[in-house]
């Protein structure tokens, strides 16, 4: 009995023990400066990684508490790179900023101890891709640089070209879109039909009609044995929903409409509530309200009940957003009011679906209402940035004036 408690505590000792390290993270800014962080990087050997951030910054902040408190993020970043937070906005991260050229937030550089980025990615992304980018910059032979250096000694293999394509991306987008271009144009019909087609098709097809996306309706069931049926089903929706948003500028409804029942009549919910996504967008830009204020309506107690971001989207285009000047008829600002205020029963603690309802009941000129949202969104962006906060106050004092 004695040891088996003294086996539990160990137990309990240890997942304590890798609690706390979770939680604290990936250990930045261990130097006193900018001078002794590259001094430190050419003694060890090690990448300097460099979190790019401002204190106004959202996907900064959800970084902050997501992917660099991940344990096993935690754990490869400490032990392969000497971690640098700096404020680009502030003391050496102005110089920082210009001599690197970060002009968006979140940027990660890698830097050797010469000073040089390796790598260079950026924005918020899921964990896993994260830590893929970290063990990218770690690879001699899989970072940007040295994949900069390949192309420019002229290597065009397809394989390196989509490797190139998918580091460029992150860090270099007009680049990046010539290289995709450079991809579709060199892939023949025998390499659609493998795996390397399938990894580019899922990274560059764009609609239905598109070489890419064309080879895939067409094909689809030739991709079953390098992909799951989800990664397929993801990527259909991604080329139908653009081929939809083609339509929905042009003036053929019949074809809109055609195409919509792809969504419309599935018998995947999810698929049916995107299909009142769009449609709901339809109707609203065409100016069809009766349609519109049917087809919200009936989401309300069905497909969207319970989507509370989907119903705060929906309010704040429906309602002209933040844009005083905007002209809405009655109708549709009644029905951006029910869906903003379902939203906020379903999920009163976000700042963004109290803001707009605040928004909404502001258009509206409903003061009570509105006063008290707006005091909600003023109170929950305290967690927010700076930015989200000034945004908060400047619309509690319209509320307030109102």
């Amino acid at each position: 009995m004695v040891l088996h408690m003294r086996k539990l505590s160990l137990l309990l000792l240890i997942l304590i023990a890798f609690k706390v390290n979770a939680q604290e993270g990936i250990k930045f800014n261990q130097t006193g400066n900018w001078k002794e962080t590259i001094e430190a990087a050419a003694k060890t050997g090690k990448l300097i990684f460099v979190d790019c951030y401002t204190d106004w910054c959202g996907p900064c902040k959800w970084m902050d508490q997501n992917a660099f408190t991940d344990a096993k993020v935690a754990a490869f970043y400490n032990k392969n790179f000497i971690n640098a937070k700096i404020d680009m906005e502030k003391g050496e991260g102005i110089a920082l900023r210009k001599k690197y050229s970060v002009q968006s937030f979140p940027t990660f550089l890698f830097i050797n101890g010469n000073g040089e980025v390796v790598h260079r990615t950026g924005s918020r992304m899921p964990i896993e891709e994260f830590l893929e980018e970290g063990k990218k910059a770690a690879d001699p032979k899989k970072n940007l640089s040295y994949l900069n250096k390949k192309y420019e000694e002229g290597v065009r293999d397809l394989p390196f070209l989509l490797d190139y394509y998918l580091v460029l991306n992150k860090s270099d987008r007009s680049n990046a879109d010539k290289i995709g271009r450079d991809i579709v144009s060199a892939i023949s019909a025998a390499e659609l039909n493998t795996e390397l087609g399938w990894k580019v098709i899922r990274t560059l097809a764009r609609n239905e009609n598109d070489k890419l996306g064309a080879h895939f309706m067409a094909n689809e069931n030739a991709y079953n044995k390098w992909s799951t049926a989800e990664e397929r089903d993801q990527l259909k929706d991604r080329l139908v929903t653009y081929t939809i948003y083609g339509l929905m500028r042009g003036s053929n409804e019949q074809a809109f409409m055609d195409k919509l029942a792809y969504f419309k009549k599935s018998d995947k919910i999810d698929r049916r509530r995107q299909g009142v996504m769009l449609e709901a967008d339809y109707y609203l830009g065409a100016g069809r309200t009766d349609d519109y204020v049917k087809l919200t309506s009936s989401a309300l107690t069905n497909e969207l009940k319970d989507e509370a971001e989907k119903l705060s989207f929906l309010a704040r285009r429906a309602s002209g957003g933040k844009n005083p000047n905007e002209q809405v008829s009655p109708a549709i600002m009644q029905q951006a009011y029910l869906m903003a205020k379902r939203a906020v029963e379903l999920e009163p603690e976000e700042y963004s679906i109290q803001s707009t309802f605040a928004w909404v009941c502001l258009g509206m000129k409903k003061k009570p209402e509105a006063l008290t949202a707006a005091k909600k969104s003023r109170a929950l962006a305290d967690a927010e940035t700076s930015k989200i906060q000034k945004l908060a106050q400047e619309l509690l004092d319209k509320v307030e004036a109102l």
